[in-house]
């Protein structure tokens, strides 16, 4: 039976070990901002978290040449030495939380399942659009979305 990650009935004491640049990032912090139904285990939240994050230390590749550090980089940034950080983590724990549901979406196949597959698409594409936010506001890039009035 599926419970949600942050009812474990203990934390998970995995961390992702800090670089140069990045942060640590600490599974228990995962577990207490996402509360979707899952029943994962920590080895599979460690190997997505560790294979999002590449992902995201690719895109941000021109970062850690720019700036000496995650700090340095938030107060040109945002004027404070916190909030580049936060991103990170919610760009990380965005892909992350998305990719485990699209696991569960991928291999449950009960009614039951088909029930709540809509609802679980809907969280993943918000998940997705919240890691673009943070991935757009830590590039600093101008894009963003336009509309055309056909």
């Amino acid at each position: 039976m599926a419970q949600l990650i942050s009812n474990k009935s203990e934390a998970y004491q995995s961390e992702l070990p800090a670089s140069a640049f990045y942060p640590a990032l600490k599974l228990s912090e995962f577990q207490a901002l996402f509360h979707f139904l899952e029943d994962e285990t920590e080895a599979a939240i460690v190997h997505n978290a560790t294979i999002e994050r590449i992902t995201v230390h690719r895109q941000l590749t021109g970062l850690t040449a720019k700036y000496e550090s995650m700090e340095v980089l938030s107060m040109a940034l945002f004027e404070d030495e916190s909030t580049a950080e936060s991103l990170y983590k919610q760009a990380v724990f965005c892909k992350t939380a998305s990719a485990l549901i699209g696991n569960r979406l991928a291999t449950d196949a009960t009614k039951e399942a088909a029930d709540r597959q809509e609802a679980l698409e809907s969280r993943v594409d918000n998940l997705l659009s919240n890691y673009r936010n943070a991935i757009d506001q830590l590039l600093l890039t101008n894009s963003g979305y336009t509309f055309e009035m056909i």
